[in-house]
C-alpha cells in the first residue's frame, strides 16, 4: 500500500531534530509499516495538495494552539479531504489536545492570527494556502473540540487499559503496542549498538527518576530507603540526558521510578518506553499500581526492606518482572497481524 503519515508538528511529519533521541510512537510507526512492505510517505501536507492517491492516510493530531503545531493547517486539510483517515496521537497530554481545539473553537479568529499578543510570529505554515478551506477547517475544529471524533483513533497503549481516561471521544479507539519495535535508545548518535561489547556493571542500590516535566510533587509524597537520582528537568537543576545516556544510567542502578501521568493514575494503559528500557537494563521498575497493573504481577513490588535485599534476590525480582513484561506486551508477529487487519 501507499501510506501517507502526516501531522501537526515536526515530529509527526518526520523532520524533527531530537537531540534526546526519545522513542515515540510517531517515530516508530513509519518503520513498522515499511517493515511490512508498505510504501510510506511521511511529510507535511500543503492545503490544496492532492491526497487522494494514497491507499491509507494516518494523521497525528496535537493541540492546534501549541507553538509546535506548525503544520496543522495542512494536517487539518488532509483530514477534511480524507474523511477515511486514521487519526493518531503521540503526546501523553491528551486532554490538553482536546482543550486546544476548544480554545480555537470558542474564538475562530485565534485559528488565523499571525502574531501573538507580544507581537511574535505564531509560526503556522501554509496560512495563505489554507484560506480556501477556512470554513471546513473551522468546522473541523468545532467537531474535535466538543463532539465525538468521526474517525478511528489509533493510540499507543498496552492492552487492558481504560482508554476513556484519555479524555477523547472517538468513533472507535484502537490501541497498538510499539514495544517490539522500540530500539532507538540502544544506539548512540554514531549508530553504535550499545549492546555490543557492553561491560558488566555492578549495580548501585538507588532509584533513578527521569522526567522532562516536573514530577517533584509526586516524588515528595513517596517514601524510599534507597537514595534517589533525578534527571531531565533543567529548571530544577537536573541534568538532561539523551535516551541512550539515560539507558546507561538505568543499567548502573537497581531501581527505576516511573512517575505517573494524570490519566495513567486512572489506568489508561498509555504506552511508555521506560518499561522497555527497564526490562532491557535488567533493573526494577516501580510505578503507580493503577498504571502497572496492565503489565502483570511482576510489577507488584513490595519495597519494604528492599535495602536489605541481596543482589541475588534483586535479580530474581527483576527476572519475574521481565517475564511479566514479555507476557503482557506485543511481539512483532502480533504487531504485523494488527496492522494487516487495520489497513484492510
Amino acid at each position: 500500500m501507499k501510506i501517507l503519515i502526516t501531522g501537526f508538528n515536526a515530529l509527526t511529519i518526520g523532520t524533527a531534530k531530537s537531540p534526546l533521541n526519545i522513542a515515540t510512537s510517531a517515530r516508530i510507526l513509519p518503520g513498522v509499516l515499511r517493515d511490512q512492505g508498505h510504501e510510506v510517505t511521511q511529510k507535511a501536507i500543503i492545503p490544496g495538495e492532492d491526497v487522494s492517491h494514497y491507499d491509507k492516510v494516518i494523521v497525528y493530531v496535537f493541540g492546534p494552539n501549541s507553538l509546535s503545531a506548525r503544520y496543522w493547517y495542512g494536517a487539518a486539510y488532509t483530514i477534511i479531504k480524507r474523511p477515511d483517515a486514521i487519526i493518531s496521537i503521540d503526546d501523553h497530554q491528551t486532554k490538553e489536545t482536546v482543550s486546544g481545539f476548544g480554545t480555537f473553537s470558542r474564538g475562530h479568529w485565534r485559528i488565523w492570527k499571525k502574531f501573538s499578543q507580544a507581537g511574535n510570529p505564531v509560526g503556522k505554515a501554509y496560512w495563505d494556502e489554507a484560506q480556501p478551506y477556512k470554513k471546513e477547517i473551522e468546522d473541523l475544529v468545532d467537531t474535535f473540540a466538543f463532539e465525538e471524533w468521526p474517525h478511528k483513533l489509533l493510540i499507543p497503549a498496552y492492552d487492558g487499559g481504560n482508554f476513556n481516561e484519555l479524555g477523547i471521544r472517538a468513533k472507535e479507539i484502537i490501541n497498538w503496542d510499539p514495544s517490539p519495535y522500540t530500539n532507538s535508545y540502544l544506539n548512540d548518535p554514531k549508530n553504535i549498538d550499545l549492546f555490543s561489547n557492553q561491560e558488566i556493571v555492578e549495580k548501585e542500590k538507588a532509584w533513578v527518576m527521569a522526567s522532562l516535566l516536573s514530577k517533584m510533587n509526586w516524588l515528595k509524597k513517596q517514601t524510599f530507603t534507597w537514595p534517589i537520582k533525578t534527571f531531565g528537568n533543567i529548571k530544577e537543576g537536573q541534568v538532561r540526558l539523551k535516551e541512550h545516556e539515560l539507558y546507561q544510567e538505568y543499567r548502573k542502578h537497581w531501581g527505576i521510578l516511573s512517575p505517573p501521568h494524570s490519566h495513567t493514575l486512572k489506568g489508561s494503559g498509555w504506552w511508555r518506553v521506560r518499561y522497555n528500557m527497564a526490562c532491557d537494563a535488567e533493573s526494577l521498575l516501580l510505578g503507580h499500581p493503577e498504571e502497572t497493573k496492565v503489565l502483570g504481577d511482576g510489577y507488584n513490588i513490595n519495597i519494604d526492606n528492599i535495602d536489605k535485599k541481596t543482589d541475588q534476590e534483586l535479580k530474581e525480582m527483576v527476572s519475574y518482572q521481565k517475564e511479566s513484561f514479555i507476557k503482557n506486551t506485543w511481539n512483532k508477529e502480533r504487531t504485523k497481524e494488527f496492522f494487516k487487519c487495520l489497513l484492510e
